[in-house]
C-alpha cells in the first residue's frame, strides 16, 4: 500500500519511515534504537516501523558481504588471504558462521569487520543472508522489548533514562578504545 495522500499531501508518516529505512546504512545501533523510542512512545507506529527498520537492517548489512568477496580480485589480498593463520580463521567462521554472526551483532565494532570477513572467506551468500536476518530479527525484538519495557516503566522520564543509556554506552565505548590503544602500546614499547 502507497502513502496515504489527503487533498494533496503525502501523509508524513511515509518520510519518517523512508528515514528510518535509511538510517541504518548511517548508523545501525542509533536508528534501531531511534525506531524503538518511536514505537514506544507513539504505538500506532507499531508494529510498521519495527519491519521497516528490521528491513533496513537487514539490507545495510548484507552488502558489506561482497566488500571482502570482491577483495579476491586483488593480488595482494588472495596472497594474505593463502597464509596459513588466515586459512585457519576462515574455517573457524565457516563452522561457526551462527556463532560468529550472532556475537558480532550484540559486539559494539565486531560487525562490519565479521561481514566482510564472511565474504573474503567466501561463506555461502544465502546462509549468510540467512544468518544476518535472524540476527537482526533478535536484535530488533531485543531492543524493541527493551525500550518498551523503559517507557513503561519510566514513562515521561524516558528521555532522561535514554540519554542516562546511550551517555553510559559512549563512556564504555569511549574507554574501550582508550584501552586497547593503552594495551597495544604496551605491547610495542
Amino acid at each position: 500500500m502507497g502513502p496515504v495522500v489527503e487533498h494533496g499531501i503525502m501523509d508524513p508518516s511515509w518520510y519518517l519511515y523512508a528515514g528510518i529505512f535509511v538510517g541504518p546504512f548511517v548508523q545501525e545501533d542509533a536508528a534501531v534504537i531511534a525506531a524503538a523510542t518511536l514505537s514506544a512512545s507513539d504505538p500506532q507506529h507499531f508494529p510498521t516501523v519495527f519491519f521497516v527498520i528490521l528491513f533496513g537492517l537487514f539490507l545495510s548489512d548484507i552488502w558489506k558481504y561482497w566488500i571482502g568477496y570482491s577483495a579476491h580480485a586483488s593480488t595482494r589480498a588472495r596472497k594474505w588471504a593463502e597464509k596459513e593463520h588466515v586459512m585457519a580463521m576462515s574455517d573457524k567462521v565457516q563452522r561457526h558462521a551462527l556463532t560468529t554472526l550472532l556475537t558480532a551483532r550484540f559486539v559494539p565494532l565486531a560487525r562490519v569487520p565479521a561481514y566482510i570477513a564472511c565474504g573474503y572467506f567466501k561463506m555461502n551468500y544465502a546462509k549468510f543472508c540467512a544468518i544476518i536476518f535472524a540476527t537482526a530479527l533478535l536484535y530488533c525484538i531485543v531492543i524493541f522489548s527493551v525500550i518498551h519495557v523503559l517507557g513503561e516503566v519510566f514513562g515521561e522520564k524516558m528521555e532522561v533514562v535514554l540519554g542516562l543509556i546511550a551517555g553510559g554506552v559512549i563512556v564504555t565505548f569511549i574507554l574501550i578504545v582508550a584501552f586497547r590503544r593503552w594495551l597495544a602500546k604496551r605491547k610495542t614499547g
